[in-house]
């Protein structure tokens, strides 16, 4: 898989390569952004840069707000992680607890006694019941 992703990249590397190299004219042209809020003091111009200058700044841009944004994310499923982390502790300090609980309960012979005579009463029951009918 990770051959045909580095193939991929590569074809789109070399269609990005044929097309500024076939379109080399506009790419070197170099031109002069002006921004104008139609204000007298409010007029600015960009120094003139080649058009390829202008297309690596909003690519770079565009990288830094999407790296930015991925960091958010991750940081937001770190933190999730942690605290399903903490919840998943407890809840096993919890079990362990409990089975530490029922392991008293199933040793301590009058306890152990009544579950006996519990678990026998029910099976005694039905047979009361098969028999009168």
């Amino acid at each position: 898989m990770k051959k045909i992703k580095y193939f991929l990249w590569l074809i789109i590397l070399i269609a990005l390569g044929i097309l500024i190299y076939q379109n080399l004219d506009f790419f070197m042209a170099k031109q002069a952004l002006k921004f104008d809020l139609k204000i007298s003091s409010w007029n600015w111009t960009i120094p003139e840069l080649q058009n390829i200058a202008f297309f690596a700044i909003c690519f770079f841009i565009g990288f830094i707000l999407a790296g930015m944004k991925w960091l958010m994310v991750n940081f937001k499923f770190k933190k999730e992680v942690k605290i399903k982390d903490a919840a998943i502790t407890s809840l096993k300090e919890q079990l362990n607890g409990l089975k530490a609980e029922l392991d008293v309960f199933r040793h301590d012979p009058y306890i152990k006694k009544d579950i006996e005579e519990k678990a026998q009463d029910p099976e005694q029951e039905k047979e009361k019941t098969n028999t009168a009918d």
